[in-house]
């Protein structure tokens, strides 16, 4: 990216003249002063579309997970834990680890 240095004194003094180098120097201070302008404007829309892409690929990767079967089956199995556990039921929240047999 291209960083436009700040101009020096000399081209400031250079603009208060009223010939044609004075002119010519507020000129190109006010061009400066547009690049300037434009580069911020560009760096913010560029934030800006980076949050927008990152939220995107979020949202992606939630769906890559929540449209899986097995996560309908968990959430299946949530639901109907919570339902029992809200109906008094005294079963234990299921295992996903069956005992070994004796």
């Amino acid at each position: 990216m291209i960083r436009l240095p700040s101009l020096p004194s000399s081209i400031a003094d250079l603009a208060e003249r009223y010939d044609p180098l004075g002119q010519l120097a507020r000129a190109f201070q006010h061009m400066a002063e547009e690049v300037i302008a434009r580069e911020t404007s560009l760096r913010q829309q560029v934030q800006a579309l980076i949050i927008e892409i990152d939220e995107a690929k979020k949202a992606r990767q939630v769906a890559e997970i929540t449209e899986t079967d097995a996560f309908r089956r968990l959430q299946e199995k949530a639901g109907q834990w919570r339902r029992d556990r809200r109906a008094g039921s005294s079963r234990a929240a299921p295992s996903t680890v069956d005992p070994a047999p004796r």
